[in-house]
């Protein structure tokens, strides 16, 4: 059972990890770091607090890993590690989490795999494709090689590379990945397309949010998301620090009817942690955007991980949106509406938002409610031709878009004209 691990920030030693004897894990900063101030880990794990125990701790590092037991499996069979034990994962794939932290062996600080030149090997189209279709066909595919050390958060299968000018190579040791690619829900009908068409409306409809491609590996198609906390910097590829509103709130479950944080929570952690109040307005300006845009979607999984902060020093700025996928396409279980994983107005109902609703939200975020009507308003009017020239984008050489345009375009119109009545 590993008992310790450096953590490094943006490249620098800033805390170790350790369990205790009691088998908690404690989280301490190191001299330096407190010393020398700077991004915290997490908004729950600021610098100033020195050192942390217990349950904030385990929030942090679980939310770096993947949720998915078949895929902690697959990391027990590729590395060895104890998918029950958030040290030994991170040992294992550590080396290139979400946001600017890396995790390693306190002997292993001066490793080469944690500093350039990285380690890149080309993925050929061919490669790529064997390595969805294992994911498509087979939940229990493995989501990193035996040569990779990266983690990220999530139920989804993925893979991640790094494009260099039009190429695509495999990130090996700490090398970190620019994109990531998803070949989409197993048992969901061309969900990766229904997410980058999501994507792609959002992006028409002026929203912030990750870039997103629909593109082809051989025969093997695939939603690809580029990383906005791997920005270019003088050409070369470097991280900057995020983490989800989860982590940020020190809170384990993503869906608020489990526990999970609400809009109000997230909305006053926003508020709290800006370092001013021009700031904090345009974080939660830009938050309600985002669950204005999930609600009149019907997107079923924008939960408290589907959002993020990246963190800079004490300047704290809300993440693009990612992961956003529609629920409009396919039918709810009989006898069920749709649902929304985060309240809207006090309501998980993913039908027309109506002027009560938007009063209650407005509450919620302490904003105005004429600026959320606007918003509600413009957003639903440019949702239908935002979604039709998505769709028209992709090529459809294997029938899939016309298929979908064919069950998603009514429901679209549907939602979009009831919403913008706001009855």
């Amino acid at each position: 059972m590993t008992a310790h691990l450096a953590i490094l920030l943006l490249g620098e030693h800033v805390a170790d990890v350790e369990r205790t004897r009691a088998g908690s894990l404690r989280l301490t900063y190191t001299r330096r770091a407190l010393r020398d101030g700077g991004t915290p880990l997490s908004l729950s794990l600021p610098r100033e607090g020195g050192s942390f125990v217990g349950e904030r701790v385990a929030t942090y590092l679980w939310g770096l890993l993947p949720e998915s037991p078949e895929a902690l499996a697959a990391i027990r069979r590729t590395h060895g590690a104890d998918p029950r034990d958030p040290l030994s994962l991170l040992d294992a794939i550590g080396l290139d989490c979400a946001g600017a932290v890396q995790f390693c062996d306190p002997e292993r600080l001066e490793s080469d795999d944690l500093r350039p030149p990285w380690q890149l090997d080309v993925a050929t189209p061919g490669e790529v494709e064997e390595r969805l279709s294992q994911m498509r066909l087979d939940e229990e595919a493995s989501w990193t090689m035996r040569e990779q050390h990266w983690s990220l958060g999530g139920t989804q299968a993925k893979l991640t590379l790094h494009r260099r000018e039009d190429a695509w190579f495999w990130p090996l040791g700490g090398a970190p990945s620019t994109h990531v690619v998803k070949p989409g829900v197993r048992t969901v009908r061309s969900q990766a397309l229904i997410e980058h068409v999501t994507t792609r409306a959002a992006e028409l409809l002026g929203l912030a949010v990750a870039h997103a491609e629909y593109l082809d590996f051989a025969s093997e198609r695939a939603v690809v998301s580029t990383r906005f906390d791997r920005p270019l910097v003088d050409g070369a590829v470097a991280r900057a620090h995020q983490e989800d509103l989860c982590q940020a709130l020190g809170v384990r479950e993503k869906y608020e009817e489990d526990g999970g944080p609400t809009a109000g929570d997230i909305a006053r952690l926003l508020r709290e942690s800006a370092a001013t109040a021009l700031a904090a307005d345009r974080n939660v300006r830009a938050f309600a955007d985002g669950l204005l845009y999930n609600a009149l979607v019907a997107a079923p999984d924008a939960h408290a991980r589907n959002y993020a902060v990246l963190l800079d020093g004490d300047a704290v700025t809300l993440a693009p949106m990612y992961d956003v996928a529609t629920g409009l396409a396919y039918d709810p279980p009989p006898g069920r509406d749709r649902e929304l994983a985060m309240s809207v107005g006090g309501s998980t109902r993913a039908d027309a938002l109506t002027r009560s609703r938007i009063r209650e939200l407005a509450e919620d975020l302490r904003l105005e409610v004429d600026h959320l009507e606007d918003r509600v308003r413009s957003l639903a009017s440019g949702l239908p031709e935002a979604f039709r020239t998505a769709l028209a984008e992709v090529e459809d050489w294997d029938g899939s878009v016309t298929e979908l345009r064919s069950r998603l375009l009514p429901r679209v119109d549907e939602a979009a004209d009831a919403t913008a009545r706001l009855a």
